[in-house]
């Protein structure tokens, strides 16, 4: 049996697009398996924005497997969210409002750890975001990677990274890896790649892979209708916080970078364990052959 924890802290957020210092109470699950000694590493896991769902379970469950605790961090219950709506933006949270409260988890785990949460490693971290995730791991490390380990390992999984933000060269100083499946019609490949470009990280693309990759359960799934800007050169484009007022007006597409498509869904397990191997190998090590 593994060793569950809820973590449950309050920060000032935002239940919108616009940050307005609303009080946030935010939960987090802390799993720490238990049939391996000594401290183990950690791995925070940021969703996508569905939620929590199979492939944080998934997660969680393949890398307690190896030895490696998860904190899976969750944005949406404290806002009455179930998840947000890439339709008309009708229910929204930033990434870097995430990552603030990523962060916070982190820093209140790092706070507690001798007296509730002996049994992990926190010099031995790494983050993995899935899609909007991604956005969120991205913008910790733009924005609040200073107070962590140096050998911190970042991964992100078929993330929007866009808009370009400057602070997000601050990858240079960051051991990141950016994959994407080339059939991604959701958050294009082409976005990871020019991040990886400019900031020096890893790429990785998976042929013939599609949006959602690491959920197990999709299959020939379709997100119908989502709002995509594919846009994937400089400058960069206009910011959300100027779409959501276009959406709000109902003049989002008089800008013709931004368009409505149905997007395909389909679990790749390949793809998701070389995702898995290579935050273990980061983490521990170690080469796992089946994960």
């Amino acid at each position: 049996m593994n060793n569950v924890k809820r973590v449950i802290f309050d920060v000032k957020s935002s239940k919108n697009i616009f940050w307005d210092d609303t009080p946030i109470r935010v939960g987090a699950l802390l799993t720490i398996p238990n049939k391996f000694k000594g401290d183990q590493p950690l791995c925070i896991i940021s969703h996508g924005s569905g939620g929590l769902g199979s492939d944080t379970d998934l997660f969680v469950d393949s890398l307690g497997a190896q030895g490696i605790a998860t904190l899976c961090v969750d944005s949406f219950t404290g806002r009455s969210m179930e998840a947000i709506g890439w339709n008309d933006f009708s229910s929204y949270v930033s990434p870097k409002m995430r990552a603030m409260e990523t962060v916070e988890a982190y820093k209140f785990l790092c706070a507690n750890h001798k007296n509730m949460f002996a049994g992990i490693d926190l010099q031995r971290v790494a983050f993995v975001g899935f899609s909007w995730g991604a956005d969120t791991v991205a913008n910790v490390i733009a924005h609040y990677s200073d107070i962590l380990p140096k050998k911190t390992f970042f991964s992100l999984c078929y993330g929007n990274l866009w808009p370009f933000e400057p602070e997000f060269y601050k990858a240079k100083d960051w051991d990141v890896t950016c994959y994407h499946g080339a059939d991604d019609l959701w958050t294009s490949a082409e976005k990871s790649k020019l991040f990886a470009q400019e900031t020096n990280s890893e790429f990785v693309e998976f042929m013939g892979v599609t949006h959602g990759f690491t959920k197990p359960g999709y299959s020939r799934e379709i997100a119908k209708q989502v709002i995509v800007n594919h846009h994937a050169e400089f400058p960069v484009p206009t910011d959300l916080k100027q779409v959501y007022s276009w959406i709000q007006k109902g003049k989002i597409w008089e800008d013709t970078e931004w368009k409505k498509v149905d997007a395909p869904l389909d679990y790749d397990q390949m793809a998701t364990e070389r995702v898995l191997a290579d935050i273990v190998l980061k983490l521990k090590g170690e080469t796992v052959a089946n994960i």
